[in-house]
């Protein structure tokens, strides 16, 4: 690999005048929707606590937010607000019976953004179908 040529730039001897790269991109950006929700709803893999909670909730889906607290070492009324915020941002979903609340990851790009950090299930749990992940939408129809 040459130093002088990273592999994400265009190699070929006919590579594209500058402007017309940027115009090209900036057309590829316009055509998107959802960047803003999307580094919102990313901004709260920032916090440890709050990953930590996805890690768990990704080992044993169905877990209880007391066993989370007690697991992460947490309030329970921290790791209720954490949940909240997760809830909120569409990364989990809670399903109460009677006073319990369990929680599991919300869609699919979640479960594998997970296992992508190195998150794993505990013995015995196996994977279980997952919502679809939402995308950022094209304005542009055309394909």
């Amino acid at each position: 690999m040459d130093p002088e040529q990273p592999v994400h730039v265009q190699a070929d001897d006919a590579a594209r005048a500058d402007d017309l790269l940027v115009e090209e991109l900036t057309r590829l950006l316009a055509s998107v929707d959802g960047f803003a929700q999307m580094a919102e709803r990313m901004a709260l893999l920032s916090d440890q606590r709050r990953l930590r909670i996805l890690f768990c909730i990704h080992a044993h889906p169905g877990v209880r937010s007391s066993d989370i607290a007690r697991t992460i070492d947490a309030s329970e009324s921290t790791t209720s607000h954490a949940l909240a915020l997760l809830r909120a941002a569409k990364w989990v979903r809670a399903e109460r019976t009677g006073r319990e609340v369990r929680y599991e990851l919300a869609d699919r790009f979640v479960h594998d953004l997970l296992h992508d950090l190195g998150s794993d299930h505990l013995p015995g749990i196996e994977h279980h179908e997952h919502p679809p992940a939402p995308t950022l939408r094209s304005t542009d129809t055309a394909t």
